[in-house]
């Protein structure tokens, strides 16, 4: 870890920020993402219009929609700017209202100074991550507060449409739209909830771990935070796997939702391209994202079935019921079986 994430890291004991270190969580990124900085990056076919796909989608979403939260601008960036643009994104969520666990003193220090900045790791983490694997936020099913911004990892994204053979117009319009109802979910905060808790959790975790280390916290030390943090296995990033795992079923069934809604759009003729977009067996890199990615895909089907119960049953629920509920989001085992789902939601079955 490079010198100044080390000293950023280290101020966590002195800052004062009682949310999110959000200066750490730029570094962090920026860190991450050094190496994938390339301003000379070219879309992959300079005869797409995508303004004009993105004008298109907006026009659509407006005349099938009274939601009025939706991006207002399409912009393709770099890998870098992909994660500030994630972390911009996330600042103004209100961060003061999740439950988080109790931190205890570290050495003499700790309180909200450390929450704040174990908190900025891990979202500095989360965006290096989705700047360097991500082509954007769907292919997870992320589902931020709020963006005035379509924002596309231009990189990936190229990578991403030169797997298919399909019609390339027809490619982007499916990719964008999938993004486009993403953002435009953001009305709801349960999603994004379910990202802040588990990272919270992940957050706890850390600390205790950092605990257990008996880390030297006297003056000596605190003149070589470098040295001090060394011994600390993987600081600089964590495991996505062990952070989504538990939220899997979730993220699989925001996919479902944003390709259904997508899909309702009736933008294209051939629906199927939005499940070829959707499909992350088609990655072919391999990457920490990779366990989680499989783990996703798998429940696909069961997300999609799932969807397909609410809509031809007599639901107490809608859609949106269950998008703004913690209570009513399906989980790992409903997703198997909707029944279950139902019963615990004391919906009539069909």
């Amino acid at each position: 870890m490079s010198e100044d994430i080390f000293s950023q890291f280290f101020n966590l004991f002195n800052n004062e920020e009682s949310g999110v270190n959000w200066e750490l969580a730029k570094q962090i990124n920026n860190h991450i993402l050094k190496e994938d900085v390339d301003s000379t990056l070219e879309l992959s076919n300079s005869d797409v219009n995508f303004e004009q796909i993105f004008r298109v989608i907006e026009l659509k979403a407006n005349e099938t929609s009274d939601n009025n939260i939706s991006p207002q601008e399409i912009r393709f960036l770099n890998s870098k700017d992909y994660g500030l643009w994630f972390i911009n994104s996330i600042k103004h969520f209100d961060f003061e209202s999740i439950e988080s666990p109790e931190i205890s003193m570290l050495g003499g220090f700790g309180g909200s100074n450390l929450k704040s900045s174990l908190l900025g790791m891990q979202f500095g983490n989360l965006a290096g991550l989705l700047g360097k694997f991500s082509w954007g936020l769907s292919q997870f099913g992320l589902i931020l507060p709020v963006s005035n911004t379509l924002a596309i990892n231009q990189k990936n994204f190229n990578n991403k449409i030169s797997n298919f053979e399909a019609n390339e117009n027809d490619l982007s319009l499916a990719f964008l739209t999938l993004e486009y109802i993403t953002l435009s979910l953001g009305k709801y905060s349960q999603p994004f909830e379910n990202i802040m808790n588990t990272i919270t959790k992940s957050s706890e975790d850390m600390i205790n771990t950092m605990k257990d280390l008996n880390l030297d916290m006297g003056p000596e030390a605190m003149n070589n935070p470098q040295e001090m943090f060394s011994g600390i296995s993987g600081i600089e990033g964590f495991n996505p796997n062990e952070i989504f795992e538990s939220i899997a079923a979730p993220l699989s069934f925001y996919r479902s939702v944003v390709k259904q809604k997508s899909k309702e759009l009736n933008l294209l003729q051939n629906e199927s391209i939005f499940d070829l977009a959707m499909d992350l067996s088609f990655t072919n890199y391999e990457s920490p994202t990779k366990d989680i990615e499989t783990k996703i895909s798998e429940l696909d089907n069961y997300s999609d079935e799932f969807l397909n119960y609410i809509n031809d049953s007599q639901s107490t629920f809608s859609l949106d019921d269950i998008l703004g509920s913690t209570e009513l989001v399906p989980t790992l085992d409903e997703l198997y079986d909707p029944i279950s789902w139902a019963a615990r939601t004391s919906m009539p079955p069909i």
